[in-house]
């Protein structure tokens, strides 16, 4: 009987409500439909969707469909939900579904939308059957029967799913109209439940790949990213911990051979890393799963027990008396620069066998450190060289800023002196003798001027060092020691900022070069609590801040704290006509 009290439809040609008329043979098709769907060839094994072009044709010439369900066999549905649509679009049931018996949410799909039978309601279903049963009405009295009363069903096939002989699953139709499916179902039915085992497979396959695509694209991207290693290469640790953390693993070491042939260990990360008794090196002769992957180019993967401590070198050395399973992977980063990622692993929930894949993709990041330990050593290369560079051409700076000094510089000076000589003696007039004063002090301030440009051809270099630079020239030109301290500093510091500390830096030098007849002066730069202070002590002969004029621009004072003041800082002097030298403080806000 169908829905409608008529007949039931003959055998081959059962009418799916709303959808024309399937055959079994026609849910052959949907059925390979479903299997390229999900991924899976013929045999269980996994092959890629095909054009819709080249899918198979039913009996009326039409590509098998399920409507919306299956029209593109790349569809983002679930392959379960496939298996159960095509199953439930070659009979004549209201319902189908996918159950497994691991707890895991059934697969239900519902025909029509004005079934009586509620979907929400198939679930806790009873024990599976040992065999395809099939219920008619009120007929049976047993788990299913009352499980199908209890749900307005009056026809129901179900059947067992099994693997390797045990029943994990079932696979079901039901409807409410009496004589809906039949034993012809069932059989159906019992032929389809070995795929729903294989989407299963598929399934847990596919999101097994998915972790450890995300496992190494997070490692990779996150942990060791070429970019960031370019901008500032990491450290053996803190490549270490990068990795720990983006694969999730109880430790993972980093260990380099030597030349002496010797592995010595380099960093420790993890959740709880091995405890070492103060020995880091090893020789490789006592490691023989770590000589093997370096002289196999290959992981080695060691499985440990309760029983082996003894007779396991590795596991003393490197691993722990925990350790369950531990990764040797080598890498190599040129011909001097060898050595192995050693990750290990004791729980026991992470130490079922490591899968090919998960080797595949750990030695992926090992190779990445090879990577990125080659572009360090690049850089450090390139470092040096710069560095070479630099001191070579302050060198010829220096070199070329002494002649000046010493040719044009002492000539200049020693006319100067003559002149003064002359006026003091009254052997010229005197305003003659001004007029060359004047002329030899601004050519020798345009000597000191040439001296310290030559020094500072280099670009980028920043306003401090350019600051320390002008005091190093303009205080030797007077015979002043400069003593000069600056706090390692990796803050960033506003370009304006060090400009104005700097301008204000070389006025209180030009003020000591002319004014203090000092012998030493101690510049110290620090940054206290988000700011920048700099300190400028001399010892000579000091001024009285009344006299200089602190109202006036009397020795530049009321500029320099003018500059500080655009940027936030403040400018403090203290000194005295009493030979305890002056003492300049600069301070200003970092940003």
């Amino acid at each position: 009987m169908t829905r409608g009290g008529g007949r039931r439809p003959e055998r081959g040609n059962i009418r799916a409500a709303g959808k024309g008329v399937a055959t079994w043979r026609d849910f052959a098709a949907v059925l390979e439909l479903w299997s390229w769907s999900c991924g899976l060839s013929s045999d269980g094994t996994m092959a890629l969707a095909p054009p819709l072009d080249h899918l198979p044709l039913a009996r009326d010439g039409q590509r098998p469909g399920l409507g919306a369900t299956l029209e593109n066999p790349w569809s983002e549905m679930a392959p379960a939900v496939v298996l159960v649509s095509a199953v439930l679009e070659a009979s004549a049931a209201d319902i189908g579904w996918l159950a497994w018996l691991d707890g895991s949410e059934p697969t239900v799909v519902r025909r029509e939308a004005l079934s009586p039978v509620e979907p929400t309601l198939i679930a806790e279903f009873p024990e599976p059957p040992e065999h395809p049963m099939v219920i008619h009405g009120g007929a049976r009295h047993d788990a299913w029967g009352l499980w199908c009363q209890g749900r307005g069903i009056r026809s129901c096939v179900v059947v067992p799913i099994l693997a390797r002989g045990k029943i994990i699953g079932t696979l079901g139709l039901a409807s409410s109209s009496a004589g809906s499916v039949d034993h012809e179902d069932a059989r159906q039915l019992e032929l389809v439940s070995s795929s729903a085992v294989h989407a299963r497979t598929y399934q847990a396959r596919l999101a097994g790949q998915r972790r450890l695509f995300q496992e190494v694209s997070r490692t990779l991207e996150n942990a060791l990213a070429l970019d960031r290693a370019i901008r500032q290469p990491p450290t053996y640790q803190e490549i270490a911990r990068s990795i720990s953390h983006a694969i999730d693993s109880t430790f993972c070491l980093i260990a380099i051979r030597d030349s002496e042939g010797a592995l010595t260990l380099r960093a420790t990360a993890g959740h709880r890393p091995p405890r070492r008794s103060g020995v880091t090196s090893w020789p490789l002769t006592k490691l023989p799963g770590c000589a093997q992957a370096l002289r196999e180019r290959r992981a080695i993967v060691l499985t440990f027990s309760h029983h082996d401590l003894p007779h396991a070198p590795e596991r003393r050395a490197l691993f722990g008396p925990t350790t369950r399973v531990g990764l040797i992977l080598p890498f190599f980063a040129g011909p001097r620069t060898q050595g192995v990622l050693i990750v290990g692993e004791e729980r026991r929930t992470r130490c079922q066998p490591v899968s090919p894949e998960r080797v595949a993709i750990l030695e992926l990041v090992a190779s990445r450190i090879a990577h990125i330990l080659r572009i360090s050593r690049r850089l450090e290369y390139e470092r040096l060289g710069e560095r070479r560079r630099q001191r070579q051409l302050a060198a010829e700076r220096q070199r070329l800023a002494r002649e000046v000094h010493d040719g044009v510089g002492q000539a200049l000076t020693a006319v100067l002196v003559q002149v003064r000589n002359a006026m003091n003696e009254g052997n010229a007039a005197r305003e003659d003798l001004q007029v060359l004063e004047r002329t030899a002090t601004r050519a020798l301030d345009g000597a000191r001027a040439l001296a310290y440009g030559i020094r500072h051809l280099e670009r980028g270099m920043s306003a401090l060092e350019e600051a320390r630079s002008f005091a190093e020239t303009m205080l030797r030109s007077v015979h002043c020691r400069l003593s000069w301290t600056e706090e390692r500093n990796d803050l960033k510091i506003a370009s304006r900022v060090l400009r104005e500390i700097a301008q204000v830096i070389k006025e209180s030098i030009t003020n000591v070069a002319r004014h203090a007849r000092a012998t030493s002066v101690r510049v110290r730069v620090e940054y206290p609590d988000g700011r920048i202070r700099v300190t400028i002590r001399d010892d000579g002969v000091g001024f009285s801040l009344h006299e200089a004029g602190l109202t006036s621009d009397g020795l530049g004072l009321v500029g320099s704290a003018e500059r500080l003041a655009r940027v936030g800082g403040t400018l403090d002097v203290r000194s005295a006509r009493n030979g305890g030298g002056t003492l300049v403080l600069i301070e200003a806000r970092r940003r």
